[in-house]
């Protein structure tokens, strides 16, 4: 009797340990945690085609689309809504994934919502409206506008050479690396300009790191003027309101820090 207890006992606990691999197997939230990063990269680079280049939506998925490893859908159908009234973009409508949302915003581009929020939300999102510049760009020379004369180029670039790093630009092996425009500057003057089709002098797009680089030089300008400094406090106004200076230690947090990316 006594070895048929402990028989028993032995098999009741490998099939409790099966039942619990297979149950921490099902359980994987890592998958969610994928599924909604790719739907939000998706949801806003659909949303960038549409409504910040204003292009077609087979233009975004044979372009930057094309590297996704499963974009939901095709441009006749997905798991997708377009709203183009909102100008936003909804990814993954169906399913226990959180559904992912981007929606253009004058002046800034196209924003990725939060897990919880809807389209409702969109107009608590920022904006900027900033007035458009005096005067045709088209009759004012670059870079103040788009006039670029044409003038020989410079007797120290092999134009051979130039030609051909633009078509490497151009036709990259990797699907994950697309180029829709390639501008090339050398002594202040444009050198070589290129577009994508579909693409022209005219096309909005995301600036993606090279926000970067654009923002870091504005603000190097502006610290060399005097008019920002770097170790003093930003003095934003931090939520909650409730909180006062003296105690909120997002008070002293400065440019360097921000900067630096150590502001917490």
């Amino acid at each position: 009797v006594l070895k048929k207890i402990i028989l028993l006992l032995l098999i009741s606990v490998i099939t409790f340990s099966s039942a619990s691999a297979q149950q921490q197997e099902t359980y994987d939230y890592s998958i969610f945690n994928r599924d909604i990063i790719q739907r939000g990269v998706q949801a806003v680079l659909m949303c960038n085609g549409l409504f910040t280049s204003n292009r077609s939506l087979e233009q975004v998925f044979d372009q930057e689309l094309a590297y996704l490893r499963q974009p939901v859908g095709t441009p006749q159908r997905g798991d997708f809504k377009i709203d183009p009234e909102r100008k936003a973009v909804a990814i993954g409508t169906l399913g226990g994934t959180p559904t992912m949302r981007a929606a253009f915003r004058e002046g800034l581009g196209c924003v990725i919502m939060g897990p919880d929020q809807t389209f409702e939300d969109i107009e608590s999102l920022p904006l900027l409206d900033t007035p458009p510049l005096e005067g045709d760009p088209a009759t004012i020379s670059w870079p103040d506008g788009d006039l670029v004369k044409n003038q020989p180029l410079f007797p120290e670039i092999d134009k051979k050479a130039l030609e051909v790093a633009s078509n490497w630009a151009f036709d990259r092996e990797s699907p994950e690396q697309v180029t829709l425009s390639l501008l090339v500057v050398h002594k202040g003057q444009i050198v070589h300009e290129r577009y994508a089709p579909g693409v022209d002098v005219n096309t909005r797009t995301r600036t993606w790191s090279t926000a970067k680089s654009i923002a870091v030089t504005l603000i190097g300008v502006l610290v060399d003027q005097g008019k920002l400094a770097l170790d003093e406090p930003l003095g934003f106004e931090w939520l909650p309101k409730g909180a006062s200076l003296g105690t909120d230690p997002r008070s002293e947090i400065t440019l360097r820090h921000v900067l630096n990316m150590s502001s917490g």
